[in-house]
């Protein structure tokens, strides 16, 4: 388990500055109930303390001048009399995944750090729910007021939420969403759309092939599974068929399933011996589960074929892969927005006096290609300003 947490290191309250009202104008207050927005955001806005959108911001401004808003100069210390404590679960692997999730967290918990939020990412280890009911209880028990989770089929799902409703803790679902729940939003993607996005990218690549077979690689995890919470390798395959059946229904699809286990350290030839099967066989492949690494490390180890080769999710050796050809193409999900935007939600269900359900957030899928794999930097720049 690998746990992340961000608090201010110096224990004290974090002290912000805000105006005092002027007699002829109004209270930064005022203006977020009058605009029906959070106190943060207006906060935010005036004081470029954290992002906001341009047309949010412009709002804000206008609404500032229209009703002679005017800072104090001796601005007065706001001071949150207690902490607002946010905690976020999810597995461990892939590991590169889960990383990029908490980039997105710890610069969404830098951002809220000032009004005194403190934000906990637990990693659990794969199949352990008895360090992920433990690790929640603790967290429940030190009075966490919100929590984040991802409905994954590794473990027990079902006490998880029983757990959460019955401390009455507001809660959010990201990356795998559980919407039977009572969850008040859900941030993450859509999985069925990025097994049709490749479907398409191959479709669109093999129309003027004179050979159009195309071997998928998916996995089985009917035998490791703990519950029946969505199945993410299925919701992509299930999307990749429906665009090949009705727009490319003179390409050839093959499934081939594999049981390789994702655990640390776990080492085996099923990939391997899939690929070597169907070498100089098929004009395109396409992984479906989070074994990118040995997947790429197969293709290495076998002679030059002129496949379109295409994947989920990017890791340092995606990019580079890319960049040689050795990879045609990665369908991105964004984790990094995911964990930004799975802090920004639950601060937003805190700021209100009730919690109520707020719009779900969804991630769009990329396709990233060796011609904008310099993409991914650039959106994170464009978004935080890294």
């Amino acid at each position: 388990m690998c746990d992340t947490k961000f608090t201010d290191v110096s224990g004290k309250n974090i002290v912000l500055l805000t105006p005092r009202r002027d007699e002829m104008g109004i209270t930064q207050k005022d203006m977020a109930r009058n605009l029906g927005i959070s106190f943060i955001t207006v906060n935010r806005a005036l004081n470029g303390t954290g992002y906001v959108s341009e047309e949010l911001k412009q709002r804000i401004f206008d609404y500032a001048q229209e009703h002679n808003y005017v800072p104090h100069k001796a601005s007065q210390v706001l001071v949150r009399n207690t902490s607002k404590h946010i905690s976020l679960f999810s597995s461990s692997l892939p590991e590169y995944f889960w990383n990029d999730i908490g980039q997105g967290v710890e610069i969404a918990a830098q951002q809220i750090r000032p009004f005194n939020y403190e934000v906990t990412y637990h990693r659990i280890p794969e199949h352990d729910s008895e360090t992920y009911l433990r690790l929640l209880t603790e967290d429940i028990e030190k009075g966490t007021d919100a929590i984040a989770l991802v409905n994954q089929r590794k473990y027990d799902m079902p006490a998880i939420f029983e757990l959460i409703q019955k401390a009455n803790i507001p809660f959010v679902t990201f990356n795998t969403d559980a919407p039977q729940s009572e969850r008040l939003c859900y941030i993450g993607t859509d999985y069925s759309a990025g097994g049709r996005l490749a479907a398409d990218f191959i479709g669109r690549a093999l129309q003027l092939s004179e050979k159009r077979k195309v071997l998928v690689i998916q996995c089985n995890e009917e035998d490791v599974k703990v519950t029946d919470s969505p199945d993410i390798n299925n919701m992509r395959l299930e999307g990749f068929a429906s665009v090949m059946e009705t727009q490319y229904p003179q390409i050839t699809c093959k499934v081939e399933y594999i049981s390789t286990k994702l655990q640390p350290g776990y080492k085996d030839d099923q990939i391997l011996d899939v690929l070597k099967k169907y070498q100089d066989k098929v004009q395109a492949i396409y992984l479906i589960p989070a074994f990118n690494t040995d997947f790429l490390s197969a293709l290495k180890s076998l002679p030059p074929q002129n496949a379109i080769t295409i994947l989920h999710d990017l890791d340092s050796s995606a990019v580079l892969d890319l960049e040689t050809r050795m990879l045609s193409a990665v369908v991105y999900q964004s984790p990094v927005l995911q964990g930004y935007y799975t802090v920004k939600a639950l601060e937003q269900i805190l700021e209100e006096k009730n919690p109520e359900k707020i719009p779900d957030i969804e991630i769009v899928h990329t396709l990233v290609l060796a011609e904008n794999s310099n993409l991914i930097r650039s959106q994170n720049a464009l978004y935080f300003n890294i």
